[in-house]
């Protein structure tokens, strides 16, 4: 296996042009306690609350260890009933949502994708067990995002995640390629890029804290990594696209929708919902088959592509 270098840490505090064309050479950029700590381990406490009471969590254990049952079920394809029993329960969460309208994260977004944003109301939580030789493989967002191929991933570490608790790598320059052939495959998304390209030089990755943000392109191919602890590890992944672009259905409705309940269900509690509110404006358009590939040529305005 190539061994694999750290992230660079990009400077929020820099020129919106320094970033944008940090972002078009690299295809992500890595900012390094973007978030007050204290946000995400407030979201942190919550999700675990909510896999304790499904009983996910050891008894007896501090709840912030996130030592896992017998109970905990692995995200696939076609998961485990019991998997959605504790996923429901995370969607359900007001908290969860909103953490994605963090304004510092919002305000990042922004200065990259433009005004007015779109944050997607399809909010994904991962729950990666512990020594689970079962990762999720080398892929782009765009075969399962759809609509806009300019759409931008933020990966957050729900607390710290050391590199023995594997995180998410990235392949810096992949997205120049554009559109990849992708394969099938049994776990998450249920698509990876066609070509091996795990053993490919120049791989990315980082001893992850809490409050730190990992953005990414659509195109850009990333992969998760091996969990070797005892814990779980728990992350978020938010997307963020220009309003007046085109986006897919799938991405207004929740994650795993219609097997995790509508918007209307999941926020009966809540006491806003503007966390999954959308403008009546949205260009939705139909999704594509990913392995046939989008009807017109992937264009960009974010990324060159070769």
């Amino acid at each position: 296996m190539t061994s694999i270098g750290e992230l660079e840490i990009a400077d929020p505090t820099g020129a919106d042009e320094i970033l944008r064309a940090q972002l078009d050479r690299d295809g992500y950029l890595f900012f390094s306690q973007l978030l007050n700590p204290a946000a995400v381990r407030a979201t942190r406490a919550a999700v675990l609350d909510a896999l304790y009471e499904c009983g996910w969590l050891a008894e007896g254990e501090l709840l912030d260890s996130a030592l896992p049952s017998s109970r905990v079920r692995r995200e696939e394809a076609n998961a485990d009933p019991a998997f959605f029993d504790a996923y429901k329960s995370i969607q359900h969460l007001q908290s969860f949502h909103e953490l994605a309208h963090n304004p510092a994260l919002t305000s990042m977004m922004v200065r990259l994708v433009g005004q007015p944003l779109l944050v997607h109301p399809r909010k994904i939580a991962r729950i990666g067990l512990p020594r689970d030789p079962y990762v999720v493989g080398a892929h782009q967002d765009f075969p399962l995002n759809h609509g806009s191929p300019d759409v931008l991933t933020a990966w957050i570490t729900l607390g710290d995640c050391p590199d023995e608790m594997g995180g998410l790598k990235v392949w810096p320059g992949s997205h120049k390629a554009g559109l990849r052939p992708v394969a099938p495959v049994p776990n998450v998304g249920g698509l990876r890029v066609a070509d091996p390209v795990e053993d490919e030089p120049g791989w990315r990755t980082a001893s992850f804290r809490a409050g730190d943000v990992l953005v990414f392109h659509s195109l850009t191919v990333h992969a998760a990594k091996a969990n070797h602890t005892d814990r779980l590890r728990l992350s978020s992944d938010f997307r963020y696209q220009n309003a007046t672009d085109a986006v897919a259905e799938g991405s207004l409705v929740p994650h795993y929708f219609p097997v995790v309940p509508a918007h209307d269900e999941l926020t009966a509690a809540w006491t806003s919902t503007d966390a999954i509110a959308t403008p009546d404006t949205l260009l939705v358009v139909d999704g594509f088959d990913p392995f046939v590939g989008p009807p017109d040529p992937v264009r960009s305005r974010l990324i060159t592509l070769d």
